[in-house]
């Protein structure tokens, strides 16, 4: 259990240094994206208006931001609530790619 936190801790600590410019929700429409606080039952899913309406608040995160599985920047946050945060990307290749760096990376 101790040692579960402890990676959730380092896997969080790249978000909370995460300098992303606040957006609309609207701007992720259409976008793909999953919930990276659920790993077990993360996939990659494309934003439609239904499931845009729990997000609270978005961040796109650019080159020189931090925050991604893979390293890469151009994505975006989507807070849902304290359990639920999604982590939304242009393409279903780069969500994929980072769903699957992820869960390659979970204890």
């Amino acid at each position: 259990m101790i040692r579960s936190l402890s990676l959730l801790a380092l896997l969080l600590l790249p978000f909370s240094s995460a300098l992303g410019a606040e957006v609309p929700v609207s701007e992720t429409l259409g976008k793909y994206g999953f919930d990276w606080l659920k790993p077990a039952k993360a996939k990659c899913a494309v934003l439609t208006e239904k499931n845009l309406a729990g997000l609270k608040s978005c961040q796109y995160m650019k080159e020189g931001d931090t925050g991604s599985f893979s390293g890469k920047a151009d994505f975006y946050t989507c807070k849902v609530g304290e359990k639920s945060e999604y982590m939304v990307y242009k393409s279903q290749a780069r969500c994929s790619e980072e769903l699957q760096t992820m869960q390659a990376n979970e204890p």
